[in-house]
């Protein structure tokens, strides 16, 4: 079967994607493609690398903290002990999609001579990174100011300053509770936090901190407390909400679950993840390298061309799902798509350089590509001309 396309369409998708890959992270975090990244990886040095899409929010939060990595370790070539890199899968696909990426960012681990990566799981700040690397490298930190590193008084609440402050509560949800050692009201509210503490040292997905402001008059300055003991709910690095109610710990307990609820889409650790497609009747035919020729060999087929990262494919995917249910009833008319992360030879095959590409087919031969509203009456009005003209 051979597949004819005009050079200004290859060209422009080209061209599209090209524009869509950009960087994120700064100069001194390694950027690989596919050839560095299999000379580097299961070499001689241990590699910490940040699979990324320049979209992404989580992505953008990371960065601050994935560059000061990189200004730590990438500093002298001769006697790195670790590296920290990144690839961008909205140009590196093939990449990611070896590798499992499922989600953005994704932070893999690769020792030494092992091409098999270890994914870090906790939470993205400074701290957590550190303390995974240096588990994993097998030393302690000694270079890193104590200041610069919160403490965690036994299994009670992390103690928290104006040099760490930021770093740490970049990312994800915060219990914090601002104080002064003086206030009575906080001497009596100081061993219910600490249990709270406790009572969610396993819990990934919120954080129980305390601030002394006699002593970090800056952070409490910045965060607006006016009175002790401030108890504030904090997600990414801003202030949402304070908390007003009983100072005891099932009053604690009720506004993390409340607020939990509230912010779910910070509560996953692995935010930025690729959604699962929506659960939908078995109308829109999935199509692989093994069953394409035979499936679109009869009949109308318009198939879509896509990837699971892409914004505009997630877009279309249930206004599809709608344009298969419409020509459920029609045995001459098929509704398919492909994953191009999946089946890259089928992907090449059909020279596709964008996301999503829509393609005609009659009787095992391609028609055109759509470029029209992705609205469903536009879809429809499309595939019923191409259906008509073949009856006649």
């Amino acid at each position: 079967m051979s597949f004819k396309y005009s050079l200004p369409v290859i060209l422009s998708a080209f061209l599209l994607k090209i524009c869509l890959g950009s960087d994120l992270y700064s100069d001194k975090v390694l950027k690989y493609d596919s050839q560095t990244f299999k000379q580097k990886i299961g070499g001689d040095k241990p590699h910490f690398v940040n699979f990324f899409a320049p979209w992404c929010g989580y992505c953008k939060r990371l960065k601050p903290v994935w560059d000061e990595l990189a200004e730590k370790y990438n500093v002298d070539s001769n006697n790195q002990e670790l590296v920290i890199a990144k690839v961008d899968c909205t140009v590196e696909t093939p990449i990611c999609a070896d590798e499992g990426v499922s989600g953005y960012p994704s932070l893999l681990y690769y020792d030494a001579g092992q091409s098999k990566g270890t994914k870090y799981q906790g939470k993205r700040d400074l701290v957590g990174l550190e303390d995974f690397i240096s588990n994993n490298l097998g030393q302690k930190k000694t270079d890193e100011p104590e200041s610069a590193k919160p403490v965690r008084s036994g299994k009670g609440a992390l103690e928290l300053t104006d040099e760490n402050f930021q770093n740490t509560v970049n990312w994800g949800m915060h219990f914090v509770k601002f104080y002064a050692p003086w206030c009575g009201h906080c001497q009596k509210m100081a061993h219910a936090w600490e249990e709270l503490a406790e009572n969610l040292q396993h819990d990934k997905s919120v954080t129980i901190s305390k601030v002394d402001c006699t002593e970090n008059k800056k952070t409490c300055t910045d965060f607006e407390v006016k009175g002790y003991p401030s108890l504030l709910w904090i997600v990414n690095g801003k202030k949402v909400e304070k908390y007003q109610g009983a100072r005891n710990l099932d009053g604690f307990k009720q506004f993390i679950n409340e607020m939990k609820v509230a912010h779910k889409d910070a509560l996953d650790e692995e935010e930025g993840r690729i959604p699962e497609p929506k659960a939908e009747p078995n109308l829109v035919v999935e199509l692989s390298d093994d069953n394409f020729e035979n499936a679109v060999t009869h009949g109308i087929s318009f198939v879509k061309f896509f990837v699971p990262w892409c914004g505009h494919c997630k877009r279309l995917e249930p206004v599809w799902n709608d344009l298969a249910i419409k020509f459920s009833s029609d045995p001459k008319v098929k509704i398919a798509k492909v994953d191009c992360t999946q089946q890259e030879k089928l992907c090449a095959e059909h020279k596709i350089t964008g996301y999503p590409s829509l393609f005609i087919f009659r009787d095992g031969k391609f028609i055109t590509e759509y470029h029209g509203e992705r609205k469903l009456e536009n879809l429809h009005s499309f595939v019923l001309e191409y259906l008509q003209h073949s009856e006649l």
